[in-house]
């Protein structure tokens, strides 16, 4: 990553460490593609052409005909402030044919420029002639790139072109310091304690890290039976039946979730527990059932076995032949259950589940209380309405195939909503539960293409999905009936490739794309890098919706990843997400899943719950801090009660950076350093003196760091903090 030189001046600065490297440049093709870069067919073209070349022993030639293009591709993107210009050599064959130099990121183009104005004289058959196509010409649009094309302008048949020697030129300018200005006074919003949640946390894990929050979530979630103690894979593996306990305890009690709930508590952890909406949960019994028996509705395209290959000796013993996926072939399988689409219908739900009403719920409430204590009295705080209820005609289709509308998710959950606070009123519930960017917008009923739009979100006066059901929370208390839904919940992963990580690999694009993708949380200048395109602004998007619609409704976040457990990247990333909810308000947040004991995702949360390994949090109000280049340097700022001051920096650049931190508050003494990086584990990493308000620091590449400094003491400020501390009772409900 580069970065621009920061826009602050600040009245002092200590010595700095040696100057970062100066990046290198890129080469693309070089007789071969280099670097990553592939061909993806689009036009006529041969990358190996040994006629006429500019340095042996090869070139590229392009027919540019019909549109068509070079098409470059790269798994992983650069970023467009590493580099100043694209350089090559280009010759036609005849004449001189008209293409266009254009970039793109997951397959949007973010600038581009005629061919023509980037070579001296223009392109000519005759001589080859270099190609210079300054980035700044191109004006991108997003801040990091993945795809090249030289593309036909025409759309017609034009004479061959050869080009050679392809390269980015790195910009050849060390990047300055950032310059960080920290506020104490300003931009001031409690922490709330709830955003270090994770799910399906042991308590091992929670009294080792400190996790504030378990949740009890995901798809089996959904027809999880409490009285039998048995869920169902759904979609994820053949849609069978699972006993969570063998063999039974006296149930329900002793049931996982009964144990959960309070192993969690008893470990120092809330508990928000996910509830069935749809209607049925797995039974009848604890036996293990299965929706789409082969025996019964014919064929179908996999079942347990055939998953591990086609052949019997790669069959595990205990597989199961007669459980099909519900996928079919209607030219194979006639037995009237194979749907002309594919899918098995008519399946009997009471093969795998029962009835399960509001009614149902609220027993299970009460067993929870009785167990556990009410929501005000040391037992569960907070309820989820069900797990991705827009998902319900994908991951549940075989009790629920038709896909779920804005009124559907909307009274389901209200009526579980009120069942619940019937039975315990200070419960606070969570809702609508959505699975990522197209259900913010729409239902499942919308049609597909552009997910953000359709019928159904017209029939609701062209309102999203998340504000329309935002306003049905406030229209009810408005009715005289009780608050049904406390916060808006929401899931949210990076979707470009490899950002959210299912597993360890290291790769250095991969990594860079997932430090920059930390801005879809926040950032409307920020374009993702994935099919989504635009700028998601994810928290602010909900803020303005919710104060729109339903003022007071707190924001989760219950699911989200943004890199394996073992990542360093990864790491990084979690650390500064948190940092990022916190400054951006969000109430309460669960990573999925919790970390790994000992990983380095792990450490991300220590770095908040136990800096110091004695107890040490940063907790408190976040507060004004910004940076000069926050793609690069992310900077954050925590008060305490305590009389002290948290400085937060991320460097997400693969090179060591330097800072300077001016900070508009007294200062009584050196600021106390804590770290982690790549390579070295989270500990303390000495002190910085402050003088004149200012310190400055060298920060490792891909590193967390810490500062701890001790304010002037200010009463005034600390008791007005503390009336309205997230860590208090009062303020850990929205």
């Amino acid at each position: 990553m580069r970065g621009a030189a920061p826009a602050l001046l600040l009245p002092f600065c200590w010595t700095l460490a040696a100057a970062p490297a100066i990046a290198q440049d890129l080469v693309v093709y070089d007789d071969e593609l280099r670097n990553g870069f592939v061909s993806w067919p689009w036009a006529a073209h041969d990358l190996a052409w040994s006629g006429e070349v500019h340095s042996p022993p090869h070139a590229i030639r392009l027919e540019p005909d019909a549109w068509g293009a070079l098409y470059l591709h790269r798994d992983g993107a650069l970023e467009v402030a590493d580099y100043v210009e694209l350089r090559f050599w280009v010759r036609a064959e005849s004449g001189s044919p008209q293409v266009r130099v254009v970039l793109l990121a997951a397959g949007a183009e973010i600038g581009a420029l005629p061919l023509a104005e980037a070579v001296e004289g223009g392109v000519s058959a005759a001589e080859w002639r270099e190609a210079v196509v300054p980035l700044a010409a191109l004006e991108p649009s997003g801040p990091a790139f993945d795809e090249i094309w030289l593309q036909d302008t025409t759309g017609t048949d034009q004479p061959a072109l050869l080009f050679d020697d392809l390269r980015f030129v790195a910009d050849p300018t060390p990047p300055g310091p950032v310059a960080v200005a920290v506020d104490p006074a300003l931009d001031r919003r409690p922490l709330s304690a709830f955003l270090f949640g994770v799910n399906f946390a042991t308590p091992e894990q929670i009294e080792s890290v400190g996790y504030t929050l378990n949740r009890w979530g995901g798809n089996r979630t959904t027809r999880y039976n409490w009285q039998l103690d048995v869920d169902s894979s759904a979609a994820d593996w053949f849609f069978a039946n699972y006993t969570a306990s063998e063999p039974a305890p006296p149930l329900p009690e002793g049931s996982a979730a009964d144990r959960f709930v309070l192993d969690s508590r008893a470990a120092g952890a809330d508990v928000l527990l996910t509830l069935p909406m749809l209607g049925r949960v797995a039974g009848p019994d604890r036996e293990r059932r299965w929706s789409f028996s082969e025996a019964t509705y014919g064929p179908q395209l996999l079942d347990e076995c055939r998953y591990f290959g086609p052949a019997p000796e790669d069959w595990p013993f205990w597989c199961n032949h007669d459980m099909g996926d519900g996928r079919c072939d209607p030219g194979i399988n006639t037995t009237g259950f194979c749907s002309p689409e594919g899918r098995i219908v008519g399946n009997d739900p009471d093969e795998t589940s029962v009835v399960a009403g509001p009614g149902f719920i609220a027993e299970w409430v009460e067993f929870v209380v009785g167990r556990a204590g009410g929501a005000d009295r040391g037992g569960v705080r907070f309820y989820a309405l069900d797990n991705e209820p827009m998902l319900w005609d994908s991951t549940h289709r075989d009790l629920h195939p038709q896909p779920a509308t804005y009124d559907e998710v909307w009274q389901k959950g209200l009526a579980v909503a009120l069942a619940v606070k019937a039975v315990d009123p200070a419960a606070r519930l969570l809702g609508p539960d959505t699975w990522g960017w197209c259900d913010l917008w729409t239902s499942a009923a919308d049609a597909p293409g552009d997910c953000t739009d359709g019928p159904d979100r017209q029939a609701h006066g062209g309102v999203p999905f998340v504000q329309w059901y935002a306003a049905q929370v406030c229209a009810e208390v408005a009715a005289g009936g009780v608050r049904p839904v406390d916060y808006l919940d929401v899931h949210f992963y990076p979707q470009a490739p490899g950002v959210a990580g299912t597993d360890d690999v290291v790769n250095e694009a991969v990594a860079a794309t997932r430090l920059r993708s930390l801005a879809e949380l926040w950032d409307s200048a920020y374009l993702s890098e994935s099919w989504i395109g635009a700028a998601p602004r994810l928290i602010p998007r909900l803020r303005e919706w919710r104060d729109a619609a339903c003022p007071g409704l707190g924001i989760a976040l219950t699911e989200y990843k943004w890199g394996a457990d073992e990542s360093p990247s990864g790491a990084l990333a979690q650390a500064e997400l948190l940092a990022i909810l916190a400054r951006e308000g969000v109430a309460l947040a669960t990573r999925w899943v919790v970390p790994a004991s000992g990983s380095k995702a792990e450490e991300a949360f220590r770095f908040w719950l136990g800096y110091d390994g004695a107890g040490g949090k940063v907790q408190g109000e976040s507060v004004r801090a910004l940076s000069s280049d926050s793609q690069s340097v992310g900077a954050y700022a925590v008060r305490s009660p305590r009389d002290e001051l948290f400085v937060l920096l991320f460097n997400k650049d693969d090179e060591p950076r330097e800072v300077e931190v001016a900070l508009a508050a007294p200062i009584a003494g050196d600021a106390a350093l804590w770290r982690f990086s790549e390579t070295s584990p989270l500990a303390t990493a000495g002190a910085l003196p402050v003088v004149a308000g200012t310190f400055s620091a060298s920060l490792p590449a891909r590193s967390a760091t810490l500062a701890r400094l001790p304010l002037v003491s200010d009463l005034l400020f600390r008791d007005d903090f503390e009336s309205g501390s997230a860590w208090s009772w009062s303020a850990r409900t929205p």
